[in-house]
């Protein structure tokens, strides 16, 4: 299959006869390994559970899902090339993929070739913005985190000398826009606002503009492995900003690359899922095995069942049919809570709280839900 890694997992159950109720196809496709191999596996176990509970439970209308796990290895070309192994396959529902880079060029090979796919982590605005048909996701959106951002800037810091910076790229500008839109809207622009390369090191240049504009308060819309040593070299400077970021920043070395001027920078991302209700039996069994289901482990659980649910719901496997019943705005019943889709495949449920890096007694640092 064109060179990629493939695992399949059947799951071994009593069922009817094949003919009379044929297994029912289903991928997770994500970066199983490279160097976001650790949210390829949190969007593995969190498919792989939820398709074992569902079959346990008799399956779908007495069909079983049939698990594939495909690694797009976090590469658009990657996952192209995936998109279109499955449409060879017959492969009608996807649970995928994790970076909007490889999300959105696939969803357009789907879309073509009656696949329906429900991402866990692609939080790009374009990915439901092209309004194709197949396109659903259990994550929110970038431009949320932006406009939560730009809010919490000006109601937090309404007297502050405030900066956007972008790192260029589609994730980071979309975010920028967003925040810029709001605090103009409120009446508190920023006194700078910038771009750097997405592959920059060196912020000498950038860090000379904030100190001339006397900037208290930094929105950087780009990824934690820049924003990290934009933080150490900031401080290094003496420039003590307040720093914010968004899911961007989400990376567990953030620490190390940041160093102690880590303490008190905010990160916009999801709400907290293992902390809900309707989670906290699937929380413990994953925990019970051994593993501890952070950031996309329960929304890829969700996918699942949102998939499985469309199926019910539509009566049908036809994913046309499914995307549409999904769509709906039917409440659909998740680890997440109840989650509604709006007719791009947004949920429209809030999905956006505001977490701070935190000191803790033993010198190290967590990151923590604002209180």
């Amino acid at each position: 299959m064109l060179g990629l890694v493939m695992v399949v997992f059947f799951v071994a159950a009593p069922r009817l006869a094949a003919a009379e109720c044929p297994d029912i196809p289903l991928a997770v496709a994500g970066p199983m390994t490279g160097d976001w191999a650790v949210y390829g596996e949190e969007m593995r176990r969190g498919a792989q559970l939820a398709t074992d509970d569902i079959n346990a439970r008799g399956g779908i209308g007495g069909c079983k899902i049939a698990l594939m796990v495909l690694d797009d290895q976090g590469d658009p070309a990657t996952a192209i090339a995936i998109a279109r192994a499955f449409a060879r396959d017959m492969v009608r529902f996807v649970v995928g993929h994790y970076n909007s880079g490889a999300s959105v060029p696939a969803s357009t090979i789907y879309a073509k070739n009656n696949t329906l796919m429900v991402s866990p982590a692609s939080t790009n605005p374009a990915l439901t913005e092209f309004k194709l048909w197949n396109v659903v996701r259990t994550a929110g959106r970038d431009d949320v985190q932006g406009t939560f951002a730009g809010e919490y800037m000006a109601d937090h810091f309404p007297q502050g000398n405030l900066a956007i910076v972008s790192d260029g790229t589609p994730y980071g500008d979309g975010l920028a826009n967003k925040a810029r839109r709001v605090l103009r809207a409120k009446g508190h622009p920023e006194k700078l606002a910038t771009k750097i390369r997405y592959d920059q090191a060196d912020f000498v240049d950038l860090i000379r503009k904030m100190k001339a504009a006397k900037i208290e308060v930094v929105f950087f819309a780009g990824l934690g492995s820049q924003l990290g040593p934009l933080i150490r070299q900031t401080d290094e400077a003496g420039l003590h900003a307040q720093f914010i970021s968004g899911d961007g920043a989400m990376i567990k070395d953030l620490t190390v690359l940041a160093g102690p001027a880590v303490e008190n920078t905010l990160i916009v991302f999801s709400p907290e899922d293992r902390s809900n209700p309707a989670a906290a039996n699937v929380v413990t069994r994953f925990r019970s095995q051994g593993f501890e289901p952070e950031a996309y482990t329960l929304k890829s659980y969700a996918a699942v069942q949102v998939i499985a649910r469309g199926i019910e719901m539509a009566g049908a496997q036809a994913p046309r049919l499914v995307a549409a019943a999904i769509r709906s705005g039917k409440p659909i019943s998740t680890v997440l809570g109840d989650l509604t889709f709006d007719a791009k495949g947004d949920r429209r449920e809030p999905d956006v709280m505001m977490y701070v890096w935190t000191k803790q007694a033993n010198g190290g640092f967590s990151l923590e839900p604002m209180k």
